[in-house]
């Protein structure tokens, strides 16, 4: 059985990755700041959460495509370090 994948940030590089992860048959949650990037992905079979904290209680391992270390650290210490793992 596939881990089920969640993944923050659907730009330039998170959006070919996600579409390479569905195509190898992953289940992929995905979330992004905005939505207008993630018709491609939603039709090629991502499932869009509307949080991080959705995206996290439905996924095994978080990936994570953003712009800088700032942008990461924020959504690691103001989201992914609050909610914790799937498992908790």
């Amino acid at each position: 059985m596939n881990k089920s994948l969640g993944f923050i940030g659907i730009g330039l590089m998170g959006q070919p990755i996600t579409l390479r992860l569905l195509a190898a048959g992953y289940t992929v949650n995905i979330w992004n700041r905005s939505t207008e990037k993630l018709g491609a992905v939603i039709t090629a079979g991502a499932v869009h959460c509307t949080s991080i904290a959705d995206l996290m209680a439905k996924s095994d391992i978080i990936l994570l495509c953003l712009a800088d270390t700032p942008i990461v650290e924020k959504i690691v210490n103001e989201h992914i370090l609050v909610h914790g793992s799937k498992d908790n």
